[in-house]
């Protein structure tokens, strides 16, 4: 293996036990997610000229339609590593990625967010394509679960990315009026 490759993975790793111990995810009572999420990566070339990584969860807050596409803006809150596994810093920043492939249920809504490039740290990092998704039947009853119904039959037929963008953020708002008790 690399070396190279060997302290990218030796830094993903950190990184991943540090952002465990440092994200603080919003839950229900029970334990369950109240958000859109996803597990999101990224890479960069440090100043050695090897490869650092970004790990981190990203919690959408709202979407936007973006020159014609819809746009998952979130909250990535992990860390930033070089080659070596020296954490180079905590991230927590708004985050925008282009959405497709949305699909959703009655009780699961899925999305891809596409890969990009954005500015973390003063450092130009390449996030790689995630999913990002929701599931309503965790615990005793669905949450969210006529937003999502609604999502279902909108994305049957022909709708516009501000349409999609409109009941997505009705998904987000529903999910965000749940208190925490």
């Amino acid at each position: 293996m690399k070396t190279q490759t060997r302290a990218a993975l030796i830094a993903m790793l950190a990184i991943g036990c540090w952002c465990e111990s440092a994200a603080s995810p919003q839950h229900y009572d029970n334990g369950n997610s109240r958000a859109i999420t996803a597990r999101v990566h990224g890479t960069f070339q440090d100043q050695a000229g090897g490869l650092g990584v970004l790990s981190g969860d990203l919690t959408v807050a709202r979407f936007e339609v973006r020159n014609g596409i819809v746009t998952a803006i979130g909250e990535i809150v992990g860390a930033l590593a070089d080659s070596t596994g020296n954490v180079l810093g905590p991230v927590n920043q708004e985050l925008a990625l282009p959405v497709g492939n949305v699909a959703s249920t009655c009780n699961q809504l899925r999305m891809d967010l596409a890969a990009t490039d954005a500015d973390v740290l003063q450092t130009m990092v390449h996030f790689d394509k995630e999913v990002a998704g929701f599931d309503s039947r965790d615990g005793t009853s669905p949450k969210a679960l006529g937003a999502l119904c609604t999502i279902g039959t909108l994305l049957r037929g022909k709708s516009t990315p501000d349409t999609l963008a409109r009941a997505l953020n009705d998904v987000v708002t529903t999910l965000a009026s749940t208190h925490v008790r």
